[in-house]
């Protein structure tokens, strides 16, 4: 099969992988999942009970902006923008509903969690190994997290201690930003054993007939499919400085965006807001259509793809110029600035 891959150890059938978030919060979920032909599942996150306010949502927590209205019957543009914090039980259902997946389902399960102080990400990491999950993501960007931890202080920190405490595989989920490449090497030096890029970031939006902040009246995530060309950006910079698998996520709405994630180094792809837009049936049509490219372009392995789109990157100082631009085409070619002998 040429879409089966590996990833942090673990066999998949398909490199598309459900997202965590709302789409990962129960049992049932799971198995349309796996039906539609998810590789594997990332639950939703769970926190520590220091914020159990967490696992409280308010309503309504979405709403489609930009909508396009339904292209085809599939919404293609939109904005997803929605106020959705922690998995909504306690620590306790979490362990158990970790055991049930994994006593129905033959794909992988991947735990994610979010806390603060570091003993507290090392103690939810060991419960959710002793549960049986196949991995844990850590959800440091979460763009609901408290404004007051930062990754230097916090999050460093947390990613030694998770490291230390358990032996299954650890994914690092890191947020769009200035900051990526930077923090994407951080967590490989701490011993992360993927990367996760990238999380939702923090949006907002007003509604101007009543001069107030829609929905809950404050900051929610934003995502869609505008997002992907911020996260291609990092997966490209990531991917040819850190030796660790990326697991791309944001902005996918069909197989052309998975090969192109693929193309630009990573391993596996996460989606969600496909499947909340566009229902489940999203997974197989995605993977159907990466099948239908790999047919048609010969291609044997996922492994013949990755990151082949970055041997043909051309570095700022080799970009071909031009000197300017006249009624019959360009002129005046040049591969070097002014004042340089080529």
């Amino acid at each position: 099969m040429p879409l089966r891959t590996t990833f942090i150890g673990l066999s998949l059938s398909h490199p598309l992988l459900v997202a965590s978030g709302p789409a990962s919060h129960d049992v049932n979920q799971i198995a349309l999942a796996e039906e539609q032909g998810a590789g594997a599942v990332v639950l939703k996150t769970a926190c520590s009970d220091k914020y159990e306010h967490m696992r409280y949502w308010p309503r309504p927590r979405y709403k489609l902006l930009d909508w396009d209205k339904q292209i085809g019957g599939r919404s293609r543009l939109f904005t997803l923008y929605s106020y959705e914090q922690g998995y909504s039980g306690t620590l306790a259902d979490y362990w158990a509903f970790i055991e049930a997946c994994k006593e129905t389902a033959r794909i992988p399960i991947i735990a994610s969690i979010f806390a603060d102080a570091a003993e507290d990400w090392a103690d939810l990491a060991v419960r959710a190994e002793d549960s049986g999950a196949d991995a844990i993501e850590l959800d440091i960007s979460s763009p609901h997290r408290p404004g007051t931890l930062d990754f230097e202080h916090t999050f460093i920190a947390a990613i030694w201690a998770v490291r230390k405490a358990v032996k299954f595989p650890v994914v690092v989920k890191l947020a769009a930003g200035p900051d990526v490449l930077q923090q994407a090497m951080s967590a490989q030096e701490c011993g992360a054993d993927a990367l996760t890029l990238c999380n939702r970031i923090r949006g907002f939006d007003v509604d101007i007939e009543s001069q107030r902040p829609i929905l809950h009246g404050n900051f929610a995530g934003v995502g869609g499919p505008w997002a992907k060309y911020y996260t291609f950006r990092h997966v490209a910079e990531a991917a040819q400085h850190v030796q660790i698998p990326i697991s791309a996520t944001g902005g996918v709405m069909t197989g052309e965006d998975v090969i192109k994630y693929i193309l630009l180094g990573a391993t596996t792809v996460q989606i969600l807001s496909v499947i909340l837009v566009n229902g489940w049936e999203s997974i197989s049509k995605i993977n159907q259509e990466v099948e239908a490219y790999c047919k048609r372009k010969q291609i044997h392995s996922l492994q013949d793809l990755r990151g082949e789109a970055l041997k043909h990157m051309t570095s700022p100082d080799n970009i071909i110029r031009w000197s300017g631009e006249s009624k019959m085409g360009p002129r005046n070619r040049r591969k070097t600035p002014p004042g340089i002998s080529s």
